[in-house]
């Protein structure tokens, strides 16, 4: 009984694996996109931030 348990598990964690490989990959895909669109602040708008604080 115990080792159908455990073929199970092992089972179920190589269906699982491919599923956890497309999260992962779309997870890393949707923060690179973020990434390319954020636009970082120039230099001269640096100096206006640091001024108003």
């Amino acid at each position: 009984m115990q080792y159908e348990t455990v073929d199970e598990a092992k089972l179920a964690a190589q269906r699982l694996r491919p599923l956890v490989l497309v999260v992962v990959a779309a997870k890393l895909a949707v923060s690179a996109l973020l990434l390319t669109t954020v636009q970082l602040p120039t230099g001269a708008n640096t100096t206006e931030i640091v001024a108003l604080r």
